[in-house]
């Protein structure tokens, strides 16, 4: 366990001065509710750097919804998030992910930049940015840009973010009449636990119960987290009958690739992976009383 006394810490209060010293201070990480990080830089999982720290840049830390479209702010907590009655009407799948990260203590620190630049497969928060489809605001020296969620991650741990660069915003366009979806989690215990395998599933059904659209995300099973295309086709078109939501949930292991670790094997993985997505499905083709 590594000591951190010799760390510099730079603390700023607004956005432009985060900029200026990404800018001028080489080698700078930047940290926010820091449940993530610190941890990392203590057991020397990435190398000792100093930091910025920029968690009381109040600017960071809203949730809006203007002109059709949800707004998060990067330093937003869990906490925030689970209680935002916006986040609630426009994004449930988020608002569930958002319980389930960890303790209440992890809620009220933890951020929803962090979780999605920390880029950790098994991010809780993840599943459902990409089932929503969601983009994030990304600011620097050279303005501002737009960057779809599956688009920020090229690989494991590596993102199309420049070492200037922050996450600024969340942005959500929310799905619309029809849609209904669950976020799930499995964990080696009940709470506070990080995922062996979690995801999402958004689906629109149309009046006859018929799946319009349908959206499968899931984690801990890849490098990044991964839509299933597989599983989606099979979907599409269909009714939600008990032998279709098993074939969707078949479908989803031609698209993951898990690994073995402390956790859990790549086999488990699998398995777990084919029946949330079914029980998930079940539970959404219950809700809607396409099956009794």
């Amino acid at each position: 366990m590594q000591h951190l006394a010799d760390v510099e810490v730079y603390s700023v209060r607004t956005l432009r001065e985060a900029l200026e010293l990404l800018s001028s201070v080489k080698g700078l990480r930047v940290i926010a509710g820091g449940t993530d990080l610190i941890v990392q830089l203590k057991t020397g999982v990435v190398p000792k750097t100093n930091l910025l720290d920029v968690s009381r840049v109040d600017e960071l830390r809203y949730v809006r919804f203007e002109d059709g479209i949800l707004r998060i702010g990067a330093l937003t907590t869990f906490m925030e998030i689970y209680r935002s009655e916006l986040v609630r009407r426009h994004a449930p799948l988020l608002a569930e992910a958002a319980f389930t990260v960890g303790s209440f203590q992890i809620m009220n620190k933890g951020t929803i930049g962090g979780n999605i630049v920390n880029a950790s497969p098994a991010a809780d928060s993840l599943p459902p940015l990409y089932v929503l489809n969601a983009e994030l605001k990304i600011v620097g020296p050279r303005g501002e840009r737009f960057v779809r969620i599956q688009d920020f991650y090229k690989g494991y741990k590596k993102l199309d973010l420049m070492a200037d660069e922050l996450v600024a915003e969340v942005r959500i366009r929310p799905p619309g009449e029809g849609y209904v979806g669950h976020f799930f989690k499995h964990g080696l215990r009940r709470g506070d636990a990080i995922a062996v395998v979690n995801g999402a599933v958004l689906l629109m059904l149309s009046p006859e119960g018929i799946v319009r659209d349908a959206r499968v995300a899931l984690g801990a099973v890849a490098p990044t987290v991964v839509r299933s295309p597989s599983s989606e086709r099979v979907l599409v078109g269909s009714r939600l009958s008990p032998e279709v939501m098993w074939r969707a949930a078949e479908a989803v292991v031609n698209d993951i690739s898990p690994i073995d670790d402390v956790r859990g094997s790549a086999a488990y993985r699998r398995e777990l992976s084919v029946n949330y997505v079914f029980m998930t499905l079940y539970r959404i083709a219950r809700e809607t009383g396409v099956v009794a």
